[in-house]
């Protein structure tokens, strides 16, 4: 059995930016992307809440580094904010999340009610995939399940996006399949309940890798205690539910993402006052 385990000494990688007449003295930087531009650039897409932007109070914001191990990375300005007239909700953007697909780079993030998309050619400047009905929306749980904290996956030619959504006060980690990232499959949960809990915000930030050495995949899934646990499981649609058999460890940290540069790994969390984002170099013993 594998499991990740933290080396060394954590390092900030940002923290709350200025956003001028939007600056409020509550704003907190929470969920968050890391990529790579086409340009080799480090690029950090991040959702900055209680915000004076209006509605929800919530917006995405970019930062940029020259080396994955810097500190204090240089705040590149906003990304999106919601925009009402492609369907989105006003302040209501959360959790972007950015992979490379061949030439593109695609941006998933949440917008209150649905999971959207956005393109890019560089990594850096993105523009809203629309549905056709000139909408942003891509799939969603229903009008009152707060569909958020998408993120992608890729595996054998097919991709899987892991989500989090709640039904009836009751959270969940929902995955869909698609084998081209505008069709997509029918939503199943993957992960609820067992210790985790299975309270609105008892399954959030999820981050599903492969391990070729085990031939499984593992599910990083964060709940309200402000611990994420990690599943291992040969099945990437089922992690367990309200079932611990999978867990394998508990880490103290949240929003996790693996990120891999020049042969070594890397993981990312929040810090705890919400206030920024920081990194640490991990491995899998």
């Amino acid at each position: 059995m594998l499991t990740p385990k933290i080396v060394g000494e954590w390092w900030t990688i940002a923290t709350n930016p200025d956003l001028g007449n939007y600056s409020t003295d509550q704003q907190e930087t929470m969920d968050f992307g890391i990529w790579q531009a086409a340009d080799g650039s480090w690029q950090l897409g991040a959702c900055i809440r209680e915000t004076a932007c209006g509605g929800h109070g919530r917006l995405l914001y970019r930062w940029q580094s020259a080396s994955i191990e810097a500190s204090d990375w240089i705040p590149k300005g906003i990304i999106f904010e919601g925009d009402p007239l492609v369907g989105e909700t006003l302040g209501g953007l959360q959790a972007p999340y950015v992979i490379r697909d061949g030439r593109e780079f695609v941006m998933v993030y949440g917008d209150w009610v649905n999971i959207c998309m956005a393109i890019s050619a560089d990594g850096k400047s993105f523009n809203r995939r629309l549905n056709s009905l000139g909408q942003s929306a891509q799939f969603g749980e229903g009008e009152n399940s707060n569909t958020r904290d998408p993120m992608l996956f890729k595996h054998e030619d097919k991709y899987f996006a892991y989500y989090t959504g709640v039904i009836d006060g009751s959270g969940a980690i929902y995955c869909r399949t698609s084998d081209n990232l505008r069709d997509w499959s029918e939503s199943c949960v993957v992960s609820a309940g067992g210790s985790g809990g299975s309270g609105a915000s008892d399954a959030e930030c999820a981050f599903v890798c492969y391990q070729e050495a085990t031939d499984n995949f593992y599910l990083f899934r964060w709940h309200s205690d402000r611990l994420t646990s990690v599943y291992q499981s040969a099945d990437p649609m089922d992690f367990g539910i309200d079932d611990d058999s999978k867990r394998i460890c508990i880490l103290p940290i949240e929003v996790a993402r693996i990120i891999e540069c020049d042969g070594n790994l890397y993981i990312s969390s929040l810090l705890d006052d919400y206030t920024g984002i920081r990194l640490a170099r991990m491995s899998w013993l």
